[in-house]
């Protein structure tokens, strides 16, 4: 006797959407997972920095240097400071030389006379007023203190002078000698005086320095 087959229920058939939805959503990922499958140790493994290489003799832990910063000075070497600043020495004249005299020992002014000599044909010289050597003409000098660097005169930090700009002339024939002298107040003590003649030579700027002396003042 043929018996007809149970049908399903209608309960059984009216599954709920979101549960079918759900069904569909893991059977894509299975067969995703199937085709790319994950490697090993990949899934839930912490991704680990690839350390940097060091450079060629470095040491291990050492940090590399900090280049330095650049300083802009804000003003020129030197400036503010007496004395540091300085004009440019003209060239030493060829065929001149100059002789510095003055007393070994003297109470009162030192009196200093500077002697050129020519050794080439005559010349004419042109010597100006220094506004930091009290406007003398020559010769120029400087003193330091015996023993010390300590430059006595022209005094560091001292106020120029205003000169008048008239120019001694003086004409030096062939093989001749011409005489410059002046007087030099220093307090009492033991110096060297350096003495040279700066002027113009035949039209061109030049300078003839001399040996320097000593000199007591008491």
């Amino acid at each position: 006797m043929w018996t007809k087959p149970a049908l399903p229920s209608l309960r059984t058939l009216a599954l709920p959407l979101g549960l079918s939805g759900a069904l569909l959503g893991l059977g894509a990922l299975a067969q995703a997972q199937a085709v790319n499958p994950t490697p090993p140790g990949v899934q839930g493994a912490p991704v680990e920095p690839t350390p940097l290489e060091p450079s060629p003799g470095a040491q291990p832990g050492a940090q590399p240097p900090l280049e330095p910063l650049l300083e802009t000075p804000g003003a020129l070497p030197g400036a503010g400071q007496p004395g540091a600043q300085t004009r440019p020495s003209p060239p030493t004249v060829p065929g001149l030389s100059a002789t510095l005299s003055a007393p070994r020992s003297v109470s009162g002014e030192v009196p200093l006379t500077l002697t050129l000599q020519s050794s080439r044909g005559a010349v004419t010289l042109g010597v100006g007023r220094d506004n930091e050597q009290n406007c003398a003409t020559a010769p120029r000098v400087r003193v330091l203190r015996v023993g010390t660097r300590e430059v006595v005169y022209p005094a560091p930090g001292a106020e120029p002078r205003l000169c008048a700009q008239d120019l001694e002339t003086r004409s030096l024939p062939a093989g001749g000698r011409t005489v410059f002298t002046r007087r030099l107040a220093l307090p009492a003590g033991e110096y060297m005086i350096e003495g040279w003649l700066t002027g113009f030579v035949a039209d061109a700027a030049g300078k003839v320095p001399a040996a320097p002396v000593r000199v007591t003042v008491k």
